[in-house]
């Protein structure tokens, strides 16, 4: 049998990396704006010029349909997001920023872009791209084939 070390272990690693990073970017959405991650995210998804669904969103994201139904409900009730009927799809709504939505995105966008400059700078260049490209790498496998 294999012992099993903590600080050899990878799920160990990605958990310690993940808080790193997500630590650094909520500080700076949460500070100003007092969003929650999944509000941020959806935030990020419309963009200054997206629109799209909740499902739409929910695919985008990688977050569950919970998380963006309630992003949803309270960047509408900020009146940062705004919705219309989908033609295409009349059970859906097109969700979109509203002005003030766009203004608050406008401010952190920079922000967290360097926020982002800021963390990938203790990596070469290549290192970053390498970096990027490993966890893509993984990223694209189905979870199930990892299952024991």
């Amino acid at each position: 049998m294999s012992l099993l070390v903590l600080e050899d272990f990878f799920p160990f690693h990605t958990r310690i990396f993940y808080r790193q990073v997500s630590s650094a970017v909520t500080r700076v959405y949460e500070t100003r704006y007092g969003l929650k991650p999944y509000e941020w995210r959806t935030m990020v998804i419309l963009g200054p010029d997206g629109e799209f669904t909740a499902n739409e969103i929910v695919t985008k994201s990688s977050m569950d349909k919970v998380s963006v139904s309630r992003a949803i409900t309270a960047l509408k009730a900020r009146k940062w997001i705004l919705s219309k009927a989908n033609k295409a799809d009349g059970r859906s709504r097109l969700l979109r920023l509203s002005s003030a939505g766009k203004a608050v995105y406008d401010d952190l966008a920079p922000l967290m872009l360097e926020v982002e400059r800021k963390l990938l700078s203790v990596y070469s260049e290549e290192e970053a791209a390498e970096l990027r490209r490993l966890m893509a790498k993984l990223a694209n496998q189905d979870s199930a084939k990892f299952i024991v």
